[in-house]
């Protein structure tokens, strides 16, 4: 599936990679999709703005557009997507949601 949208560098901790190879883990930039711009991606490169309100504020986060089947997330894996472009939708970097784990691993990790 092709899709369009804002080229956004990836910001990552350089000594680690917490997103258990995530969307993110191997790309330096990623398209976010239903953003007016003519840059091309699909489903491996691109990612979509989840908005949600929370505690009184808006909360937005990205999101890989395909999730892996029989995994519990998205969650956050630790990195942010930004770009200087007046088209991004935020002020400052959004955080990214690419973090997908076994049903086993999460139950293991959230004790």
């Amino acid at each position: 599936m092709k899709t369009t949208g804002l080229i956004v560098d990836v910001y990552r901790n350089s000594s680690a990679d917490c997103t258990a190879n995530g969307i993110s883990s191997n790309q330096n930039t990623l398209i976010l999709i239903d953003i007016d711009a003519p840059f091309e991606g699909d489903e491996k490169n691109s990612v979509k703005l989840v908005s949600r309100w929370l505690f009184g504020r808006w909360y937005h986060h990205a999101e890989p557009l395909v999730k892996p089947e029989g995994m519990v997330g998205p969650m956050m894996g630790g990195n942010f997507i930004y770009t200087s472009d007046s088209r991004f939708p935020s002020d400052y970097p959004i955080p990214l949601h690419d973090r997908f784990e076994t049903q086993e691993a999460y139950k293991h990790l959230s004790i």
